[in-house]
């Protein structure tokens, strides 16, 4: 009640007014229902950390999309960006929506070479493969003073996991991330809940500590709550990561992303 319960949805505003939109969740309705109440006509970039049904669902309740002549475009961190536009389609044609007069040729399907960044206005947008099943993207936004946000809905980091693939790429996940202002990362799990969820896709808020301790992250919002989480247990787990950035001797801010939370980096 106090957290909220929408899918995942995230509104980024660059220094040079660019709109920029982390996912797709049913939080996109809210937004969209906001940016048309505000009379914001701006173009919308929606960049999908994967496709899974929780991250894009809200889509075809995108007020923007269905109501405006606006542009919208979109483009997604895993690694089959040929096969975006088909996806797209389906999401907004029956049986999964009904037809609606232009609304797929209002949304702009865009092509992004993985290799490169991707630029709107003065910020670029990195990705890095997390460990999700199906694939899926850590994304990072830099502006022209270097890196202002970090976004990993869906990423299992997997500390128990020693083995040297698992190591290596998580000394490369923590270079990616290095001295990241705010990291918004999954901790959908507590760490007694890991055993069994091994190869699930997600993180212990413990875990997502202890990456943004070891990557230098001023802030770390944990996210992407379990569904049956309860709000009592949520503030539960940021009083333990602070006390685990603490005792480390960390100055890593720590709290637990809710609905209409506002950050200025």
């Amino acid at each position: 009640m106090r957290y909220g319960g929408n899918t995942p949805c995230v509104e980024l505003r660059a220094h040079d007014d660019g709109l920029l939109i982390l996912d797709a969740g049913t939080g996109i309705r809210a937004l969209g229902a906001q940016l048309m109440s505000d009379g914001d006509d701006r173009t919308a970039h929606i960049f999908l950390s994967h496709r899974h049904s929780d991250h894009v669902l809200g889509l075809s309740h995108f007020a923007p999309l269905i109501t405006q002549a606006r542009e919208v475009g979109i483009c997604c961190g895993d690694g089959e960006t040929a096969s975006l536009q088909p996806f797209v389609d389906a999401l907004l044609s029956p049986p999964m929506f009904p037809y609606v007069d232009g609304i797929r040729s209002r949304l702009d399907v865009c092509d992004w070479d993985l290799s490169n960044a991707r630029q709107v206005g003065t910020s670029h947008v990195h990705r890095f493969a997390a460990r999700h099943p199906g694939e899926a993207a850590v994304l990072r936004f830099d502006d022209e003073h270097g890196p202002a946000v970090a976004y990993a809905p869906d990423n299992e980091l997997g500390y128990a996991d020693e083995s040297e693939a698992a190591g290596a790429w998580r000394v490369k996940l923590t270079a990616f991330l290095r001295d990241v202002p705010v990291l918004i990362h999954d901790a959908t799990y507590l760490d007694s809940e890991l055993p069994k969820h091994v190869g699930w896709g997600h993180s212990s808020s413990l875990e997502a500590t202890r990456l943004a301790i070891e990557c230098g992250a001023g802030m770390l919002v944990l996210f992407h709550h379990h569904p049956d989480r309860d709000d009592d247990t949520i503030e539960r787990m940021v009083e333990e990561s602070r006390a685990m950035a603490t005792a480390t001797g960390s100055t890593l801010r720590v709290l637990a992303a809710w609905e209409g939370l506002a950050l200025t980096v």
